[in-house]
């Protein structure tokens, strides 16, 4: 088989996968190591895909920002699941930060359902409307400025009542992660705060659909570590996952 034959066929696993592993493509093609490596590196070159450690991703496209009212009405499924997986990583009694945006709401409402007795700090007014009347969770409401469109607070009054605060856990809901990007959002009013849940935490758990891996946006809230947890849906295809894991990085759906 000719290289462009060859790199056709990547390109083609790559838009349908989204990431190809080195060990998947030598196994495919027959070929040594240093071929395929030859391969996606003119691949990269010519803007076809991103190397990485183990393998290499699509490009990923700038995801649009979309309204909060409509973000709640889309792929309610897999946020639904999604939620359903972090709240096995909250334990009763848990002090926890919760970010806002649409994940959390349905996180939030699987913490209402699941348990009895938590501590949650939070500076989403959806979540504190959901939670309020649990007449077993103590919310701290972080108030500020607020963004009407976010439904959420924001600010130095904010930040300056988070510095007084340490959780165990933070869940953090971002608009796109990616191994190159990171972990990014839109507003950088909110990325402040979001910034400073993820400072006050011993542990950081990152909530994504399967819509926002390998995609950017325009704030960067973190790198992507290793000690983070990352919690998606079912959907998250699984040759985009092994080669997360390649490099450090577990998706747990």
């Amino acid at each position: 088989m000719f290289a462009t034959e060859r790199q056709a066929k990547i390109y083609e696993m790559i838009c349908k996968n989204d990431a190809v592993s080195t060990s998947k493509l030598v196994e495919k093609f027959g070929v040594s190591i240093e071929t395929i490596r030859r391969d996606l590196l003119e691949m990269e070159k010519n803007k076809l895909l991103k190397r990485v450690h183990g393998g290499a991703i699509k490009i990923g496209d700038m995801k649009p920002f979309i309204e909060l009212q409509q973000r709640h009405l889309s792929r309610e499924a897999e946020k639904s699941t999604l939620a359903k997986v972090a709240i096995t990583m909250v334990n009763e009694g848990d002090f926890i930060a919760v970010d806002s945006g649409s994940t959390a709401i349905f996180f939030a409402e699987a913490l209402k359902e699941n348990f009895e007795r938590l501590t949650i700090v939070t500076h989403s007014l959806d979540v504190f409307q959901i939670l309020r009347d649990h007449k077993n969770f103590d919310i701290l409401l972080c108030a500020g400025h607020y963004m009407k469109n976010e439904n959420a607070f924001y600010g130095m009054l904010t930040i300056e009542m988070l510095d007084r605060i340490h959780v165990e856990k933070s869940f953090i809901c971002p608009s796109s992660v990616a191994l190159e990007h990171g972990v990014c959002d839109y507003h950088p009013d909110l990325c402040m705060v979001q910034k400073k849940l993820i400072d006050i935490a011993d542990s950081v758990h990152i909530l994504a659909d399967n819509s926002k891996f390998e995609k950017r946006a325009l704030m960067k809230l973190c790198d992507m570590k290793p000690e983070y947890k990352y919690i998606s849906d079912n959907g998250l295809k699984e040759e985009l996952k092994t080669l997360y894991r390649e490099n450090g990085i577990k998706i747990i759906t």
